[in-house]
């Protein structure tokens, strides 16, 4: 495949309704957008296809060196500075290879006549369809400073929102997986001193005990095979979530009715989606286009068939608050105060709002579930090695009560 031309996955409903997924090859991500819509193919996902190898994680793009370049960008614009010297200054101040090399690409670009937004279109995998939208949007308006600064602030609050998510769901599991390491550690190389030493004693071991020693007798003999199943588990979701888009529904539609859980990951959706809309709405994108961009931010299956089917509605001539209540995936409060937003002629202050509101819902959620869940969470820790140690000091306290 030559340096220029990309390979993205995309799904779409074709011209008899029918939805379908495959790959394409194209310079960019608007020809691989302009191709699909030749084939009369309605785009419904499309991303582009890393094609970094397995040892280049370490000079990875991530979305923080995304909102530094912003940020940067856009301070330097708004004091003033042309767009090429911009560039100059932020390629040497960048600590990140991959970074460093694609501002001196784009920097290349732009002096050889290209705009900002053309560039930016190569490089889907670091900037989505979204952000070159707005970038362009900047470009027509002559307010590009202005729309990096909205850009910059709107990645911003969604890592803060991301990284509150994250702390909610890893706590616990971090937890856990400790428990279950020193819950196998005992199992595997401790309690077998014990059963050495039980085996003095020619008497029988209480039931809890014998059924402690049976369990670590099969990790003994069988911790490959966990350890196997365990990888191939992990494998087998992941490929599933990547690939079967069934399983990925099921996936997403179950996440949201997890106790506790669930609540979270709803709020952070719609936290999202309301902070993204309205920063599209302030640019100056319209409705109908900001709606096309935001699938692909929604970060759940069943939120992005909404919005698709939303953007549809108003599309055809409805009411954009309407078509948001008939999905009922957004409570009704959110609902009424974007209604109140259509007819006030206020729309993107009122999504503002809502997104100022749900933020600060999780951020409440996510600070409350921390402090029950870490007594709850050293309750299991007790329960689990207490309950190990017990059944290895039952004989001993068995045969003490002998004398």
């Amino acid at each position: 495949m030559p340096d220029n031309i990309q390979q993205f996955e995309w799904s779409g409903i074709d011209k008899n309704g029918q939805r379908i997924k495959g790959k394409t090859q194209a310079a960019d991500l608007k020809d691989a957008q302009a191709e699909l819509k030749k084939q009369d193919i309605a785009v419904i996902t499309i991303k582009a296809i890393s094609q970094t190898s397995l040892f280049s994680s370490r000079k990875k793009v991530k979305t923080k060196h995304v909102l530094l370049f912003t940020r940067y960008l856009s301070t330097m614009l708004f004091a003033g500075l042309p767009i090429l010297q911009a560039l100059d200054i932020i390629a040497q101040d960048q600590d990140n290879a991959a970074m460093q090399s694609f501002v001196v690409t784009l920097r290349k670009n732009i002096a050889s006549g290209k705009t900002l937004s053309e560039s930016f279109n190569e490089y889907p995998q670091y900037f989505g369809e979204l952000y070159c939208s707005l970038i362009y949007a900047g470009e027509k308006s002559g307010t590009l400073d202005k729309i990096l600064k909205r850009l910059a602030n709107y990645l911003e609050r969604s890592e803060s929102l991301k990284g509150k998510i994250k702390k909610a769901l890893m706590y616990p599991i971090a937890i856990m997986s400790i428990a279950l390491l020193v819950s196998s550690i005992l199992l595997i190389f401790v309690v077998p001193k014990f059963q050495d030493l039980f085996k003095s004693f020619g008497a029988q071991l209480p039931l809890f005990t014998r059924m402690v020693i049976g369990l670590s007798n099969f990790m003994q003999s069988y911790w490959w095979v966990l350890l196997l199943m365990m990888g191939l588990s992990a494998w087998g979701f992941r490929y599933g979530i990547r690939n079967i888009p069934s399983f990925k529904y099921k996936v997403d539609k179950f996440s949201l009715r997890i106790f506790i859980i669930g609540p979270i990951l709803q709020k952070g959706i719609i936290a999202r989606f309301t902070r993204t809309l309205s920063t599209t709405l302030e640019s100056g994108m319209p409705l109908t286009d900001a709606m096309s961009s935001m699938a692909n931010v929604m970060g759940n299956v069943l939120y992005r068939d909404a919005i698709v089917k939303v953007r549809d509605d108003v599309v055809s001539g409805n009411q954009f608050s309407t078509s948001l209540g008939a999905t009922n995936l957004f409570p009704n409060m959110v609902v009424q105060m974007i209604s109140v937003g259509e007819a006030a002629g206020s729309l993107s202050d009122m999504l503002t709002k809502v997104a100022d509101y749900y933020e600060e819902e999780v951020n409440n959620v996510v600070d409350s579930l921390s402090s029950l869940l870490e007594p709850l969470i050293m309750v299991m820790l007790g329960v689990i090695i207490g309950g190990l140690v017990i059944a290895m000091y039952l004989p001993i306290f068995k045969l003490g009560s002998l004398f």
